[in-house]
């Protein structure tokens, strides 16, 4: 009997290309992150734009109810809103701005070989260590009128007769907080500063030397440019931190005296902690969120084109 001729069958064609499952893959690895970021950042935006479309009082649940944009309404008519919103943007502008100085002073110092640098150089990092509440009720303490070491040494040093009440001063409120803020953010910039400085290469600066570039020269030409990228984050990161940071006079002032040093950050957490009004807050941390954005857009734009340090 003529043994049957067998035919070869086609191999069964895959689902998905190679392509495409590399690609399925690899969203599948990002699924977990997706989801954590989900629950803590989308549902929280969420529920916040959500709760400020109510009245939501704590103290008066009869009143509870949709209102649509009326805690907006409100907002726009609220003159301690638009002095918060301003004493931000001072608050903001003054603590980053001294921050950096103070950062790329400290930073070029200890780039310098001397000796104990690396104790120096941990030293440097304790005020960026130590907890926010614990800055604010030291330099509270620092600020005090009648037994604040600050006032006992300026008098002591003949600068000054009568004692200052620097957080009851509308007019010295906010540049006492501000200083406090400086003292603690400083080690950021230095320390973020000094990486960049590490990695700029030694032969730059001695071949500028070999072409007679002075120490300005130098500075200008190759220690900035190749800096740019790390200032460009690190300020980007600090001013969006300190905007939102409200630790240091929620605790030194609790936004006073007269709301000469209320910040938005601030006022949101006394409308939801002082006065129980959850709708108002929720729609005070929207407007928050939506400045943020904007600014973050903006400082994108601005700075489209930084390269990294090669």
């Amino acid at each position: 009997m003529a043994r049957e001729a067998t035919l070869a069958r086609p191999l069964a064609r895959p689902l998905l290309t190679r392509r495409a499952r590399e690609v399925l893959t690899g969203y599948l690895y990002l699924l977990p992150v997706v989801i954590a970021l989900g629950a803590t950042v989308v549902v929280p935006i969420v529920r916040a734009i959500q709760m400020s479309l109510y009245r939501n009082v704590l103290i008066k649940p009869q009143e509870y109810g949709f209102i649509g944009l009326g805690n907006y309404a409100r907002l726009l008519d609220d003159d301690v809103f638009w002095l918060s919103l301003w004493n931000s943007f001072y608050w903001v502008f003054g603590s980053v701005s001294l921050q950096f100085l103070g950062g790329f002073v400290a930073a070029l110092l200890l780039h310098q070989s001397f000796q104990g640098r690396a104790a120096v150089r941990t030293l440097t990092l304790l005020p960026w260590i130590i907890p926010g509440v614990v800055v604010a009720l030291i330099w509270e303490y620092l600020y005090q009128p009648n037994y604040g070491a600050l006032n006992d040494l300026l008098a002591r040093a003949g600068l000054m007769t009568d004692k200052v009440a620097w957080l009851s001063n509308p007019s010295l409120a906010m540049p006492a907080v501000i200083a406090t803020n400086v003292w603690r953010g400083v080690p950021f910039f230095a320390i973020m500063l000094l990486a960049g400085l590490q990695a700029i290469a030694d032969e730059l600066y001695e071949a500028a030397r070999v072409d007679g570039a002075g120490v300005l020269e130098r500075f200008w030409h190759i220690t900035l440019p190749m800096l740019r990228p790390i200032i460009v984050v690190a300020t980007a990161t600090r001013i969006i931190w300190t905007f939102n940071y409200a630790d240091l006079i929620f605790v030194m002032t609790s936004g006073g005296p007269a709301n000469a040093t209320q910040i938005t950050s601030t006022y949101t957490l006394l409308q939801a902690y002082s006065n129980l009004d959850f709708g108002y807050a929720a729609t005070l941390s929207v407007v928050l969120l939506l400045i943020m954005l904007a600014f973050t857009l903006l400082y994108l734009r601005v700075t489209r084109g930084v390269e990294p340090v090669a």
